[in-house]
């Protein structure tokens, strides 16, 4: 029996690195602040956002100017703050998608950039709201700049040094017990269940960071598949959306715009044979699925239930986050969100592994 461990963005942060989308979105204003020190005009804009002085001063004296009147000297952050409370002056008009995410971190304190897309996609697809093919095309703009940004950011988290969780490699190479397996699959189980490792296993990242080649100890039983592309290859990074079982993305594909599916997840796959070597691997063997650090949101969608609805998997257990204040988890949540990938509830209720059978991914 084999074991398919999905890798989310939770894995990355499990190490210490800084992947959430809001503290990319920091490290985005870090950067408009250095660029405007050496500003010389009145505007300075990209396809997410354009900053304008309202009294035609040049970015760089404005900002030197904050920085000169405030002891002790503000950080990055900080300016950004007293630009945005400065409504005389100075005028900032991010575009609609990055206006959303803006939004979503205010009212949230989170944001899944990849939903925010998606549901901005749907509204400029709508026939109560029609858009033009270059709203489209304008949009995919903001989307790859923004993508542009993101593996600038993750290069330099991921220069930080790492360091193997035994906690998290027991977890990737310990037995298949026999209470993890679906009442339905118990056939597969054997006399042996629970006596042996899995026999092969795949790391299946969904990030884009190389975090999971820690764990390669024993590279004949173990592969990592780049699922949605690597920072090595930008070219490889697939930045999008994926639910084809959503109700409007029928109406999507019929618009017979190519434009509306350029980052559509399901298509882009077939730029690479990183999907078809996860298919080939759950064809080949029953497996279970592990869940490290994945959400199992809606962006995954159309994947995530291939995998989960899939013949030959007899079991889902999803290690869950533990918050080290509160000592409350997201267990529930967690699987809340495995839920939305099934469309056989039954099938859901016997697959997932119970509370009592896992634990959180790390101990703090």
């Amino acid at each position: 029996m084999n074991r398919l461990v999905l890798i989310g963005n939770g894995f990355d942060l499990a190490h210490g690195l800084n992947t959430r989308y809001e503290h990319f979105i920091v490290w985005y204003w870090e950067q408009k602040i250095n660029e405007f020190v050496h500003k010389l005009t009145d505007t300075l804009q990209d396809k997410l956002c354009t900053f304008k002085l309202l009294d035609g001063s040049s970015w760089s004296s404005y900002v030197m100017s904050i920085l000169r009147s405030h002891y002790p000297r503000p950080t990055n952050i900080e300016v950004i703050q007293y630009i945005f409370a400065d409504k005389q002056r100075c005028k900032i008009t991010p575009c609609p998608f990055f206006a959303n995410i803006l939004q979503s971190i205010v009212t949230k304190n989170w944001v899944d950039i990849e939903n925010e897309y998606y549901s901005l996609l749907r509204q400029r697809t709508s026939p109560i709201r029609p858009s033009t093919e270059q709203d489209i095309k304008d949009l995919n703009i903001n989307l790859n700049t923004l993508q542009s940004y993101l593996i600038n950011y993750l290069r330099k988290e991921e220069e930080k040094g790492i360091e193997i969780k035994e906690g998290i490699k027991g977890k990737i190479y310990r037995p298949i017990m026999k209470d993890e397996i679906a009442v339905t699959n118990q056939r597969f189980s054997g006399n042996r269940l629970g006596d042996s490792a899995p026999s092969s296993i795949m790391l299946l990242n969904f990030n884009y960071t190389k975090t999971p080649e820690l764990y390669l100890t024993d590279s004949s039983k173990v592969r990592i598949n780049y699922i949605h592309g690597n920072l090595n290859n930008p070219q490889s990074i697939i930045f999008g959306y994926g639910d084809e079982l959503d109700d409007d993305y029928k109406k999507i594909q019929n618009l017979n715009e190519n434009e509306c599916l350029r980052h559509i997840k399901s298509i882009k796959y077939l730029e690479a044979d990183n999907y078809r070597k996860m298919l080939e691997f759950v064809e080949s063997s029953p497996f279970q699925i592990v869940i490290m650090g994945h959400s199992c949101g809606n962006s995954d969608r159309t994947l995530l239930n291939t995998l989960f609805e899939h013949k030959n998997c007899v079991s889902i257990k999803p290690y869950y986050y533990k918050d080290k204040e509160t000592g409350k988890d997201n267990y529930l949540e967690l699987v809340q969100n495995i839920s939305r990938n099934f469309k056989d509830m039954k099938l859901m209720r016997d697959r997932v592994v119970n509370k009592t059978f896992t634990e959180p991914l790390t101990l703090y």
